[in-house]
């Protein structure tokens, strides 16, 4: 994946005043990774988007959440570590794709997992829109294209060694 280092990006730490704009960059993006175009049979996860939902993670000691703002101080872009070893979240808005952001997001947020102990594993889900983007950023798939409530995705893992 190219560098974009003409794109500015400010990262910060999520609060808890940030969950109604992290809820809807993802609303903005579902139809990256839910089976059916119209969300249908994904309403386990929808439950677990909503701004309220959103706003229990960001409050719970179990997960890290960053977000991405641009030169206008707007959240583009949001990502959360689960247990300090498994990617999440990792959103980009739609008009912000392929600028280097989500990679920027994800070196901050591995980074910071590593500052606290992880060892250098990580997991995540990867949507099949995404599954480049993490291949270039060392992940690799552990398992075939899954479905499960709605959602398409692959389980992949890095090793950092």
């Amino acid at each position: 994946m190219p560098s974009h280092p003409n794109y500015f990006m400010q990262i910060r730490p999520a609060h808890i005043d940030d969950a109604d704009i992290i809820s809807h960059l993802v609303h903005s993006v579902v139809s990256y990774f839910t089976i059916h175009p119209d969300g249908r049979g994904a309403e386990q996860f929808f439950d677990t988007i909503t701004p309220l939902a959103m706003a229990q993670r960001l409050q719970s000691t179990q997960f890290q959440y960053w977000v991405a703002l641009n030169t206008e101080q707007q959240i583009i872009g949001a990502i959360g570590i689960r247990d300090n070893t498994h990617l999440y979240h990792l959103f980009i808005a739609p008009e912000q794709h392929r600028k280097g952001y989500a990679k920027q997001l994800w070196l901050h947020a591995k980074q910071a997992a590593l500052a606290r102990g992880n060892p250098g594993e990580f997991t995540v889900n990867s949507s099949l829109y995404a599954e480049k983007m993490y291949r270039g950023f060392g992940f690799v798939p552990t398992a075939e294209k899954q479905e499960m409530h709605g959602l398409a995705f692959i389980p992949m893992r890095l090793l950092e060694v």
